[in-house]
């Protein structure tokens, strides 16, 4: 079965409200050995918010806490002196000094002559961050008392005694995540793992190919003017697709290789080619999978495998490369490289990074990206793997290494037998490393919002039926840092599910325990239940969602497509405000404008439930409590397809002109029972006043791609990209450009 990550216990505690004993904190704060977290005030917040990987830690047996984090929240000031490695506390008109690796500190108070402590352990520098004993900082320094307990602690003004139900809040919210102090701490909960999967487990845990709708990248303006991007969910966040233009150049994706075409105002010619090329000895080679465009740079994605001939044997391993990582003990690696565009469009690459496993996700924001990798621990072959993911970093060295221990958390309260890796690369600077980070845990679905990074894990046995997991990472740069945990009832069906609104997590369900209800739960900054509508159209699942401001819009399908409105304006009181019920259903809806919805999906029989050809409709949700279907159009009859209908990046959007394009492949049946066909794109007008027409179908005459069937438009040129194969069209009358 799949392993999936769980971030916290299911328990009645977590899906009540408010915690008491957050309520009872005060002035006081919670933390926890091995967490990145301070819970404060009932809220959860990072200890360092600019060190993301800095927590307590056992030394010396003696716990150390960042002496910056701690003394600047209850008031004192703080400061380093580089020259002497001296850091600095200033409070109650004492400054205390303490010398980094020195088992003493020195206190300045005016008037007194200087005395100096010492006590059994030593200031460390870890993570560029000073760390100093608890008590001492805590009680000795700024008079406060400590309350500790299986590895939680309260720091506070008064005698705070860490109960049963208080360490299990502690626990339940800033313990969810925990770095391992030694490498014996982790490869216990390794093992503590069952690694023994069967053929059947094995595929059934490959991670599904992501549904992610797409974005265009971040290009320099062309001289063309206007063209398109691919879809995006959030704007100023990127997502990868197989084709991109920056307005002067076309960029595709076709699994064997990476071409650059000049767009040539409709006469395109290539300009460069990146090819696949196969080692000999161990059969490896990288595919070539999506692309993003940066200012004047290209990002190119792949997988980094190799063939799988039992015929050729395996060859021997030197004897020296026991000890070290090697790729033939790997079953593959996330590539990304990144290269500079001239403006000839010849490519030059600035930096390469390999990371162990496979492609869950990536996006792209301002100079970083990011990628999202699962890495599945398995049990067999001849030598054990290495405790943690390996990585190649070219901006280190070209050898393969394995990722420092800490760089690693883990769940203490649910094994899970994966690495979910998220790693961070800034596309300006190649000869930086990569900030890699990661968790002993995976996920199925992301979504990235301008300020944090949303990990989402579906459980399918749980009394409650289906659990969906959800863990948030705080991103800032290359900086990420896991930001805590919730759940919720269900399981969700794409990256549009989900939705970040004045720092609120809106997100859509379907539970499938006995018969199938859908919802739509608010969850707040740190994931905890704010509100929900339940139980909507019983018998019935989501087919699409789109969350836009204090509105969602949700289609459910079973016979007919009812389409709910939501009025989401108060996150703790949501409730549906409006629903229709039309024939067929929508998999994807995009917003014409704040009142005008498209929705792309499958005309549907009412009496038989026989779907037909593809459908686009309108509707006009202006009137929150009467959403109106404008007006229909469907293409071709039953056995009709688009990618479009399950993956948004195959629609073309200029609705500037009123205009969207896909690739289709669409059957029809004549009254003579005759069959026609047509492979090939569908050019739409969609006015938001309510009309939608053909404007053109253009056929693909015999041409057949695998990896790349894309339209894209640049100024007043169509181009229509098929693999290796790129032609253009004059969009005011459809003709092509020989």
């Amino acid at each position: 079965m799949r392993r999936l990550i769980t971030f916290i216990a299911v328990t009645a505690m977590l899906l009540s409200s408010a915690p008491a004993f957050a309520q009872g904190l005060d002035d006081a704060i919670a933390l926890h050995i091995g967490s990145p977290l301070i819970l404060t005030e009932g809220r959860m917040k990072a200890l360092d918010p600019d060190n993301p990987n800095v927590v307590p830690m056992i030394h010396k047996d003696r716990t150390l806490v960042p002496l910056r984090a701690v003394s600047e929240h209850f008031g004192a000031a703080v400061d380093y002196d580089d020259v002497k490695r001296e850091a600095i506390i200033t409070y109650s008109g004492k400054s205390y000094y303490f010398p980094i690796g020195k088992n003493h500190y020195r206190i300045l108070e005016q008037g007194k002559d200087p005395r100096t402590v010492t006590y059994d352990t030593e200031a460390l520098i870890i993570e560029n961050r000073t760390m100093v004993p608890l008590r001492l900082i805590s009680e000795d320094i700024l008079g406060l008392q400590v309350g500790y307990r299986e590895k939680a602690i309260t720091i506070g003004s008064g005698d705070i005694t860490i109960n049963n139900e208080m360490l299990s809040e502690i626990r339940t919210r800033i313990g969810q995540a925990l770095k391992p102090a030694t490498e014996a701490e982790l490869l216990a909960q390794i093992k503590a793992m069952d690694l023994s999967f069967t053929e059947k487990e094995r595929l059934d845990i490959i991670p599904m190919p992501s549904q992610d709708a797409v974005t265009g990248g971040e290009a320099a303006p062309s001289e063309a003017g206007d063209y398109s991007q691919t879809n995006e969910q959030v704007e100023g966040v990127n997502e990868a697709d197989v084709v991109k233009t920056d307005g002067k150049f076309i960029y595709v994706a076709a699994g064997k290789s990476v071409r650059v075409y000049d767009a040539n105002n409709g006469k395109p010619f290539l300009t460069d080619e990146i090819t696949v090329k196969v080692d000999d000895q161990t059969g490896q080679f990288t595919q070539f999978t999506e692309l993003y465009i940066h200012d004047g740079k290209l990002i190119v994605l792949g997988e980094k495998g190799r063939f799988g001939n039992w015929i050729r044997p395996v060859p021997d391993v030197p004897e020296e490369r026991m000890i070290m990582p090697y790729y033939d003990q790997y079953e593959g690696f996330v590539y990304a490289g990144i290269y500079s565009v001239s403006t000839q469009g010849k490519l030059s690459l600035d930096r390469e990074l390999e990371v162990e496993g496979s492609l869950l996700s990536s996006r792209k924001k301002d100079d970083t990206l990011y990628l999202v990798v699962n890495k599945y621990l398995y049990s067999y072959g001849p030598m054990e793997e290495p405790i943690t993911p390996v990585f190649k970093d070219s901006a280190i060295s070209d050898d393969l290494k394995e990722l420092a221990i800490d760089k690693v958390m883990y769940f203490p309260r649910r094994a899970a037998s994966n690495y979910l890796t998220i790693a961070a690369v800034d596309v300006e600077k190649p000869s930086q490393p990569a900030n890699i980070e990661a968790f002993l845990g995976t996920g199925n679905l992301i979504y990235m919002s301008r300020n944090a990074l949303y990990v989402a894990g579906q459980d399918y046995h749980t009394i409650w039926g289906s659990i969906t997991n959800i863990a948030k990472f705080n991103v800032d740069g290359t900086k990420i840092g896991f930001a805590g945990g919730g759940l919720v009832e269900g399981t969700i069906l794409n990256q549009f599910s989900m939705d970040e609104y004045e720092g609120n997590l809106r997100i859509a369900t379907t539970n499938w325990q006995r018969e199938s209800v859908n919802a739509v739960y608010i969850l707040d900054e740190d994931l905890n239940p704010l509100g929900a509508v339940e139980n909507l159209a019983p018998g019935e699942r989501i087919f699409s969602t789109r969350f836009m401001g204090d509105y969602g819009y949700i289609v459910t399908f079973r016979q007919v497509d009812p389409l709910f409105v939501l009025d989401l304006s108060n996150p703790s009181k949501p409730r549906v405000t409006g629903e229709l019920k039309v024939p067929g259903f929508s998999s994807y809806l995009h917003p014409v404008t704040d009142k005008v919805l498209l929705g792309i999906g499958r005309d549907v029989d009412e009496n038989t439930g026989m779907q037909n050809g593809i459908k686009l409709s309108l509707f006009d949700v202006s009137d929150e409590g009467r959403p109106k279907e404008m007006t229909t159009l469907v293409l071709g009859g039953p056995g009709s397809y688009a990618d479009v209908l399950d993956n948004h990046k195959a629609l073309m959007l200029n609705l500037n002109d009123d205009m969207v394009a896909f690739d289709v492949s669409l059957s029809d049946i004549t009254d003579k029972y005759v069959k026609t066909s047509f492979n090939g794109a569908a050019v739409i007008e969609v006015r938001p006043t309510g009309s939608i027409k053909v404007l053109e179908l253009i056929s693909s005459e015999g041409l057949y791609g695998s990896y790349a069937k894309r339209l894209v438009y640049i100024g007043d040129r169509l181009y229509y990209i098929i693999d290796d194969n790129i032609r253009a069209f004059d969009m005011d009358d459809f003709k092509e450009i020989k």
